[in-house]
């Protein structure tokens, strides 16, 4: 789906596109679906007027996503033709690189209540009126092929296959307006694409290095980013807040100790920390790819990419996430490679195996299970693993990890 500015879109929004110099966005174009306050109020009015569709959280927050341009350069939901070629060839219909199919699913009651041409309201979780969808296309979809090709395993027991294999049987593609008040990103810490340039842009940052994390921040964590900012203008660090597995770090655990770390032990003129609001794929080399890509939308020219970025259990290797940009083609967004870092005894410090010459017993290895285990156990972890005042600010909360 490529891009087009709608005169209705907010004349300021369409303005401030062309008020930065940094990294193209993906497809060269920056989406943005809001309408203006006077286009909303008019399509509000006509609202009972069509069938509805009414978005889980996670549907919701890849509708803000696409409204905001942070999926650039989708324009709605994927129709047939570019779901087929995101799951088999990593790419859409026009041959940009994407990894992760973004698609509305409906039940087959609700897909024989509209037609192609048709227009359909959109509401949130909570029944709030989001905007409208044109409809393209409404189509069925192999459910375990594509789940083998997305997260290269059909297995229920994984966390992402188990959440696509509950999808309704029917995906409706099209392009989507979303009204002026939809906006769930205006919270704090909350940044739009369009902002979040500004704002490097207003910095002086010519080069700015993304960091996404799903989990607290712990001493690898720091030197990893830290190593990165000596290569870059500015760090963006983009915590992804949205819906995760029993047993992950809940979203006010994760952004709490963002905040304490940075506050202590950052310099406050290279850092931008923002949330981002989207569900744990567990999809391993392809979310790589695709949260690239989110970065590169959001003013970022490079991304931190780490061991087993986006995994789970067992299923790829170590440095899968890092290989498949060899597959992709280009990106648009240059990748920085880490490996492992640990605190040595012998160097007295954190560091990596490319600088360590010491042996295995002289390392402290950050396991995030270890630490999981420690600090559900309200047990302060060393400081060669974790900075104090962010494990003290950790132990303090009521609910650290997401439950049953």
């Amino acid at each position: 789906m490529a891009s087009s500015v709608d005169e209705t879109f907010s004349p300021r929004r369409i303005a401030l596109l062309g008020g930065y110099v940094m990294i193209p966005p993906h497809g060269n174009t920056l989406v943005d679906r809001f309408l203006s306050p006077e286009r909303s109020e008019e399509l509000r009015d006509e609202f009972d007027s069509y069938p509805e569709i009414q978005l889980d959280q996670n549907l919701y927050y890849d509708f803000l996503n696409i409204s905001s341009g942070a999926y650039s350069p989708l324009t709605g939901f994927l129709s047939q033709n570019d779901f087929l070629k995101v799951v088999n060839d990593m790419t859409l219909e026009g041959g940009e690189p994407w990894t992760l199919p973004i698609v509305l699913d409906v039940t087959a009651q609700k897909a024989n209540e509209m037609s192609p041409g048709d227009r359909v309201g959109i509401t949130g979780p909570n029944g709030e009126r989001l905007g409208l969808l044109d409809v393209d296309e409404i189509y069925r979809y192999n459910g375990e092929e594509a789940a083998r090709k997305i997260f290269g395993t059909d297995d229920p027991d994984h966390p992402g296959v188990e959440t696509f294999l509950e999808k309704d049987p029917f995906f409706v593609g099209g392009d989507i307006k979303a009204f002026d008040d939809a906006d769930g990103m205006n919270a704090d810490h909350f940044l739009k694409p369009i902002e979040s340039r500004v704002l490097f842009n207003q910095k002086g940052w010519d080069t700015v290095v993304g960091f996404q994390t799903r989990n607290v921040p712990h001493r690898a964590h720091e030197y990893l980013q830290k190593s990165a900012l000596e290569q870059t203008d500015g760090l963006f660090i983009q915590p992804k807040i949205g819906e995760k597995k029993a047993g992950d770090y809940a979203n006010e655990a994760i952004l709490s100790a963002y905040e304490t770390l940075v506050e202590g032990y950052y310099p406050e003129n290279a850092i931008v920390l923002a949330m981002f609001s989207s569900r744990m794929w567990y999809a391993g080399p392809r979310e790589a790819v695709f949260d690239s890509i989110v970065r590169k939308n959001y003013g970022c020219t490079h991304f931190i990419i780490g061991r087993d970025h986006a995994g789970v259990g067992e299923y790829y290797s170590d440095f899968a996430s890092q290989e498949i940009f060899d597959r992709v083609g280009t990106v648009g967004i240059t990748p920085l490679y880490y490996h492992y870092a640990f605190f040595c005894r012998r160097c007295d410090g954190v560091v990596s195996e490319k600088i360590c010459p010491h042996d295995a017993s002289e390392h402290v290895e950050p396991s995030g299970t270890k630490l999981r285990a420690m600090l559900g156990d309200g047990e302060l972890p060393s400081e060669k693993l974790m900075r104090p005042e962010v494990a003290e600010d950790i132990l303090q909360m009521d609910d650290v990890f997401v439950s049953n």
